[in-house]
């Protein structure tokens, strides 16, 4: 009988030691950080959309003025510097009539037509010669011209890896605060890798369309961009 409940006791007495370490355990702290950082790197692309379009009295008329103009758009871009049908891509065509207003009356000035393609720049040293080339040709307009990198994979790497060094650093910061000490991470949510792209607005070319005797030269300073990375990390803590 005292055998029985010797064993019983030492049992119960496991059990409760058991119980304890689970109930530790279970209250071991946590901290949830955001990690942030940005990689610059330099840019060998550009894109940008010209558009194409003429009012004539007919359809067929402002159809066939707008192909001549898209035509030497292309003679431009393809024959002059060598850009391939893979990096120019036709985004809208329209067909419309024009109208303007005389004593409230809506009158009938022509019929519109109109174009746009896209353009892919890989010789950036190309891309100021061929805004001054397309400045030749009256009644286009540009979009903005958007400069980029062809390969982000590796600054993406690195700015998620630094972006983890900055959650440990800031988890640490909050974990010595409360006296505590920096554990492993439980849970790494990634916040997603972005790039600022830098964007330029030709007014050089506007201007040179607008008078086809203004003698306009483009130019601009392509800079860097930056390649961010974000991430939430939970941290135990060790009392």
């Amino acid at each position: 009988m005292r055998k029985a409940l010797g064993i019983t006791m030492a049992l119960c007495a496991v059990l409760l030691l058991a119980s304890c370490q689970s109930t530790m355990s279970s209250n071991v702290g946590t901290v949830t950080v955001a990690g942030q950082s940005s990689v610059s790197i330099s840019p060998d692309m550009a894109s940008f959309s010209v558009s194409v379009e003429s009012t004539a009295e007919t359809t067929g008329e402002a159809q066939a003025a707008t192909n001549e103009r898209m035509d030497e758009v292309y003679r431009i871009l393809m024959d002059d510097y060598g850009i391939s049908g893979e990096d120019l891509r036709t985004t809208a065509m329209s067909l419309y009539p024009e109208y303007r207003y005389e004593d409230g009356q809506q009158v009938l000035i022509g019929q519109t037509a109109s174009q746009s393609v896209s353009v892919t720049v890989h010789e950036l040293d190309d891309l100021a010669p061929i805004v001054d080339s397309l400045s030749t040709v009256s009644g286009i307009s540009l979009s903005s011209i958007s400069l980029d990198a062809s390969d982000k994979s590796q600054a993406g790497s690195e700015a998620r890896r630094l972006a983890m060094e900055d959650a440990i650093e800031r988890a640490a910061d909050y974990a010595h605060a409360a006296g505590m000490e920096l554990g492993s991470p439980i849970q790494i949510q990634e916040g997603g890798v972005s790039t600022y792209v830098n964007r330029i607005q030709p007014t050089a070319l506007y201007a040179a369309a607008a008078d086809e005797s203004a003698s306009a030269k483009a130019s601009y300073y392509a800079g860097e961009l930056q390649v961010s990375a974000a991430v939430s990390v939970t941290f135990s803590l060790d009392w």
